[in-house]
């Protein structure tokens, strides 16, 4: 039986592979599941100080490369992230990390959420670009970012205030 449609017990928790860069991205996926019961969260993020602490994380190492090398290695990390926690969906905020994740997602036919970041409602930012064909559900935070985007996109307000 294909893992991604596996009959899971109703009294476990739902596992969400959370996929976002240090700093806003990270902020505002944190923010999202707050308060959520029955879930459980695994985070999937650079290594930095944040991190660290952190707890149910997995990081990766920027190589200061370049963008390509990077979003490369967040790919790698993430196949190995996405089979040992098998997530029922991989959400992104973006970057390079949430570009990693989501196609290791898809490779490894897990649903997938991507969320334009707050900050962005005047234009689209590269990864909602790229990822717009790509993931199952793209949400939005501001009304007005609708016209950006195709009819998959759907508002969901925004995260915080």
């Amino acid at each position: 039986m294909d893992e991604s449609h596996e009959i899971k017990d109703p009294a476990s928790p739902v596992t969400l592979l959370l996929a976002a860069t240090t700093g806003g991205h990270l902020t505002e996926g944190l923010g999202l599941f707050e308060g959520l019961g029955d879930t459980r969260l695994v985070v999937f993020s650079e290594q930095t100080t944040r991190t660290e602490g952190m707890g149910n994380v997995y990081t990766y190492g920027r190589t200061g490369r370049g963008t390509a090398k990077t979003i490369f290695c967040a790919f790698c990390k993430a196949l190995f992230v996405i089979r040992k926690e098998k997530p029922r969906w991989v959400v992104t905020t973006g970057a390079e990390c949430g570009l990693g994740a989501i196609l290791a997602a898809k490779v490894l036919r897990r649903r997938t959420i991507f969320v334009e970041t707050a900050c962005r409602y005047r234009s689209r930012s590269k990864t909602a670009r790229i990822l717009y064909p790509l993931v199952d559900v793209f949400l939005v935070q501001h009304a007005e970012s609708l016209k950006l985007f195709g009819k998959k996109a759907r508002y969901i307000g925004g995260l915080f205030g």
